[in-house]
């Protein structure tokens, strides 16, 4: 599996996180194309950040991060199919291992079938395994609280190490596979 590479012209990491008004070229634009497929028409533009991203040492900005999960939760909830796109996001969000992450990392995996099979569950455990999860949650009035708690509570045991040792290491999977090691 390869991936494109940011082209010549391509802003580095470090102009993105700038100003975080650039991000603004970032956000997902709705779009059909002439046989009625729906797509993103800054799908490209933000794959191309997110592999830039995923082969940085991280963690980077949490605020970009979660930024970018959101608009690959919109592209999701437009189009079909799953893009590795929506993997990475969740990953810069989840590597911060912040227990209120759970609930973007929750949306974005219920945002359809195929997010729902292509993204890792794991990625729930975050912030701070198992225990902790469902203690958050249990503790919270969200509104998806409990379907998400009836989720946590049929997941695997993780602690916390275990869970940042899987985000690290899917991490370091899409690092390898957009540096052209894998």
């Amino acid at each position: 599996m390869g991936v494109a590479r940011p082209g010549e012209g391509f802003p580095g990491v470090g102009w993105w996180l700038e100003d975080p008004e650039r991000w603004e070229t970032l956000r997902f634009e709705a779009a059909h194309d002439e046989e009625d497929v729906p797509f993103d028409r800054r799908w490209r533009d933000r794959g191309e950040v997110l592999d830039a991203l995923v082969a940085v040492p991280g963690p980077v900005d949490h605020a970009f991060a979660r930024f970018l999960l959101e608009q690959e939760i919109l592209f999701h909830d437009h189009a079909w199919g799953f893009n590795y796109g929506a993997e990475i996001a969740a990953l810069l969000v989840a590597e911060h291992q912040r227990p209120e992450d759970v609930w973007i990392l929750w949306e974005a995996i219920g945002t359809s079938f195929d997010t729902w099979c292509g993204l890792p569950h794991d990625l729930l455990l975050a912030g701070g395994g198992k225990a902790s999860a469902i203690a958050y949650v249990a503790a919270s009035d969200h509104d998806a609280r409990d379907g998400l708690l009836e989720h946590l509570r049929e997941s695997e045991e993780m602690t916390g190490e275990e869970a940042a040792a899987f985000v690290a290491a899917r991490r370091e999977y899409y690092a390898k596979v957009y540096l052209g090691g894998q």
